[in-house]
């Protein structure tokens, strides 16, 4: 049964325990919010939600703001004009998101609120009429004249306010932070609710339904009004929800995450009306899009995180890639489906598991190079290391059997010659013979196994795979022996006595591993193939060549190149062969 490594189950919990700390903070809120603006914009541009019928837009703009000589406090004619031709088109109902006069005006223009009041009373007759009042001081809505509150009624009043999201841009219609001490409904949700739609004021504005929207002038419907011409503005307006609007440049205007005003085409900023005509459309297309359970973000969270486990490559990147994009998609769907999974959280959780796990594998390779390092520095060539370093060559921690040639190399009659010499020379002298012996096993391709006082033991065939490994072992012999050479003449010009070695190769099994403790290991190989060489070397100095081989070896290179067969040695009777090198020229590089 596949255990989980106690590290790995660990690293999974400081990830998940970091993931959650950092759910909900600043940055992530704004990536969502970010988010949500592409994804609505793709879907208005892709695939928006058609109406059946769409919001009616009456319009105050700066041609009527010119036309008519009153200035707004009190154009309370007009008005009342205007909802007495409403009255009888039969809209389905009526929003005004114009501020109306906070005091009655009869003491500057007598019975000038009866005839807004009448408009409204023949208005309510036909349609609901819902009053919108902007935002005041002291944290409440500003007031309507008596007279004209009187004549609307306390339930027919809403909310202007609009309420910007903390990057600024309007994503919602009614957020507790903005409510007034009034607790209005804001304008687009207290005309749904008299047309029966009711719906969470909590949600999110959808962007994707209907297409730009357009107004109809104020000065125009006043003028088929007034010249009875009844039957456009029946047209426009019968059985639809009507939006009466101040589309004046002065208005605040705010941040949308799409652009609205078919007028004003491009704009970054729509006036505050646009805001509750499009949450009006929201409310009668599927209603606002509402968040998608908590429960479902934190699974997709958890998924995420599992991308913790297993190590980093291509196939685990292209995972990622298709994890996020399905989690794009998905997210995506469901905004198209009037559900907002906040998706920065679990995108955040997923990357982090899977950076952390990069990160993790990182050091931990570091690790293991600096370990590979430390044990193979000066004991394999440069290009070996270079290729345990980048991985080409692998060794197993756990050890494994496997066919090598060993190369044991040892110094005659060291132990009398340090006796009579100082330690600093003894020291001085073996570290110039090693010099000149790893130099050459290491061009040859070998590895340096271990060095034991004047000796060293090779491997040819690990850690870097050779064709020919007994060959590159008689190669690296007979180089050691020319260095060797050098090395006299250079101890003879010092007044010192010259160096007599032997050399022992063998081709058989060992086990190749890791060995010592936690605090120090190093590579290395074990087994009867080790002493069978360690042998040979020692009977260098009884059977006259400085190179000893078993028949393995002989039989690898064909028996030639000058070997002589010198039969069995010991008790196992083990078939040894001899060679002496012949006499060649020292090759450059020094020992």
């Amino acid at each position: 049964m596949y255990r989980i490594p106690r590290d790995i189950l660990i690293g999974f919990l400081l990830v998940c325990a970091a993931g959650w700390s950092l759910m909900g903070t600043r940055a992530l809120r704004f990536a969502d919010q970010a988010l949500y603006d592409t994804q609505i914009a793709w879907l208005r541009a892709r695939s928006p939600t058609p109406l059946a019928q769409d919001v009616v837009v009456i319009g105050v703009d700066e041609a009527a703001y010119v036309a008519i000589p009153e200035p707004t406090a009190l154009w309370h004619t007009h008005l009342g004009t205007l909802f007495a031709g409403l009255s009888a088109a039969e809209p389905a109902v009526v929003g005004l998101a114009i501020p109306l006069p906070v005091r009655s005006y009869d003491f500057l223009v007598k019975d000038i609120d009866a005839a807004l009041i009448s408009g409204i009373h023949r208005l309510k007759t036909t349609a609901p009429l819902v009053v919108g009042q902007p935002p005041g001081i002291g944290g409440r809505l500003r007031p309507i004249s008596p007279e004209l509150l009187a004549a609307i009624g306390e339930k027919d009043l809403a909310s202007l306010a609009i309420c910007e999201d903390t990057d600024g841009v309007v994503r919602r219609i009614n957020q507790r932070r903005c409510q007034s001490e009034d607790k209005r409904d804001p304008l687009a949700l207290a005309m749904a609710k008299r047309l029966g739609r009711e719906g969470s004021p909590s949600g999110m504005i959808d962007y994707s339904v209907g297409g730009t929207i357009e107004y109809t002038p104020l000065l125009t419907v006043l003028g088929w009004i007034h010249r009875g011409e009844t039957e456009p503005l029946r047209a426009l307006v019968k059985g639809r929800a009507v939006v009466v609007a101040s589309l004046l440049p002065t208005e605040t205007r705010h941040r949308l995450p799409v652009a609205l005003a078919g007028w004003d085409p491009g704009s970054r900023t729509e006036p505050g009306a646009v805001v509750h005509i499009q949450a009006l459309r929201s409310l009668l297309a599927r209603g606002l899009i509402e968040r998608a359970p908590e429960n479902l973000s934190l699974l997709l969270a958890g998924l995420g995180a599992l991308f913790w486990f297993g190590r980093a490559g291509w196939i685990k990147g292209l995972a990622l890639f298709a994890a996020l994009a399905a989690l794009f998609a998905l997210s995506t769907h469901a905004l198209w489906q009037g559900d907002y999974l906040r998706v920065a959280n679990i995108v955040m959780v997923t990357l982090l598991a899977y950076g952390a796990r990069l990160a993790w594998d990182f050091i931990r390779h570091f690790r293991e190079r600096q370990m590979l390092r430390t044990m193979f520095a000066g004991h394999v060539s440069p290009q070996v290391m270079r290729a345990l370093l980048g991985g080409e060559l692998q060794l197993e921690e756990n050890g494994r059997s496997q066919q090598v040639t060993l190369l044991a190399v040892g110094i005659r009659g060291f132990a009398a010659r340090a006796a009579k010499s100082t330690p600093q020379a003894t020291i001085g002298l073996l570290n110039r013979f090693h010099a000149a012996a790893s130099l050459a096993i290491q061009t040859s391709g070998g590895a340096v196994d271990k060095y034991v006082g004047d000796g060293l033991t090779a491997t040819f065939g690990l850690p870097q795979p050779l064709d020919a490994p007994q060959r590159n072992a008689l190669e690296a012999a007979r180089d050691l022996l020319l260095r060797v050479e050098r090395l006299n003449r250079e101890l003879a010009e010092e007044g010192l006595e010259p160096l007599r070695i032997g050399i022992g190769i063998h081709s058989g099994e060992v086990l190749a591993g890791y060995v010592g403790s936690t605090q120090r290991r190093e590579f290395s190989v074990i087994g009867d193939s080790v002493g069978i060489a360690s042998r040979l070397q020692a009977m260098t100095a009884d059977l006259g060549h400085p190179v000893l081989c078993t028949q393995a070896v002989a039989a690898a290179v064909g028996y030639g190149g000058g070997l002589v067969e010198l039969g069995t040695a010991g008790s196992d009777g083990l078939a040894v062969w001899g060679w002496t090198p012949p006499p060649l020229a020292v090759q450059g590089g020094a020992a």
